[in-house]
């Protein structure tokens, strides 16, 4: 029996959703109404997967991807997400998402992509893919491009010397959120490392 973990901040989807893993081919192990909360879950009953809503308060699906990868959870992680905005579905595939489907999806749809998930398979809905795929392919650009507040806040810490530690304690983080952010900002800055980082986040005035 596959189990699983669930996690949304909007009750009426996180029992939806829930509700749609039932015995005998799965067993819910924990309901999470925040990112903390689905954290704790899967540290502490290691599921087989984790279906996960891309925005949630305190820890985002994509902040516990990005730590899933990190740390090396065995957990699929199959992300839910209301929306097609193209930065967090390229974040989602470039970490190597297990599945990724909107929450317009059909109940059967769902059901099918934790299947294929947890039996190896990633699942990426076409919507999402077909959104993203021009961005993929497309080159970097010649100049960086603008950087999000959190990606600013990252720069600021590493040009001040801050380790990863320091950082995500002083943003109140994960280290493997604060490596993700990392990852995105050598590929935006075409940088590839932390010092290289730090000297042109001073020459530029970045932040």
């Amino acid at each position: 029996m596959t189990t699983v973990v669930v996690a949304d901040d909007h009750p009426l989807m996180l029992d939806a959703v829930a509700g749609l893993f039932q015995p005998p081919g799965f067993t819910v192990v924990a309901r999470c109404q925040d990112g903390a909360q689905a954290r704790a879950a899967i540290i502490e009953h290691r599921p087989d997967l984790a279906v996960l809503d891309v925005h949630m308060p305190r820890f985002t699906g994509l902040e516990l991807l990005a730590e899933a990868r990190a740390q090396g959870w065995t957990t699929r992680i199959l992300l839910l997400t209301a929306g097609l905005e193209p930065e967090p579905i390229v974040q989602a595939i470039r970490l190597k998402v297990d599945g990724l489907i909107l929450k317009g999806a059909g109940a059967d749809v769902l059901v099918r992509a934790a299947e294929a998930v947890v039996a190896g398979t990633q699942w990426i809905d076409k919507e999402a893919m077909e959104q993203v795929i021009g961005i993929l392919a497309a080159p970097p650009p010649a100049e960086p491009v603008g950087l999000t507040p959190r990606e600013t806040d990252v720069v600021r810490q590493v040009a001040q010397g801050r380790r990863n530690k320091e950082i995500a304690r002083d943003l109140g983080i994960s280290e493997g959120t604060v490596k993700m952010h990392l990852h995105n900002l050598y590929e935006k800055l075409s940088v590839s490392s932390r010092t290289e980082l730090a000297i042109l986040a001073r020459e530029r005035k970045l932040g």
